[in-house]
């Protein structure tokens, strides 16, 4: 089972989903630079939601996410996420939601 969740209406599916419509394969979302120790994995989340949105799709599938801090730097913190925009028809969402609740 892959771990889904949803924010703000995306599904953000940790794996493929067999009947998914990929629309945009390996997009990403990297914070980094000063200040970015303030940002969080919500803020990479928002990036891709965005993106979600300009290309009518409702999930993430494939998603990464992460944060490193840079060697020798004393509030660069990079938060990063990335997967393949991509549309699930009703029956699947409503699949992962009931697994998500």
């Amino acid at each position: 089972m892959v771990y889904t969740s949803f924010y703000k209406g995306i599904a953000f599916v940790e794996g493929s989903v067999p009947n998914a419509k990929v629309i945009k394969q390996n997009v990403n979302a990297k914070l980094s630079g000063f200040g970015s120790h303030l940002k969080t994995l919500a803020d990479v989340k928002d990036i891709l939601v965005n993106q979600c949105i300009s290309s009518n799709a409702n999930a993430v599938v494939n998603f990464k996410y992460g944060q490193k801090t840079r060697l020798f730097a004393i509030d660069d913190m990079i938060f990063f996420g990335s997967g393949d925009l991509a549309v699930l028809d009703e029956q699947t969402l409503q699949e992962l939601r009931k697994k998500f609740d």
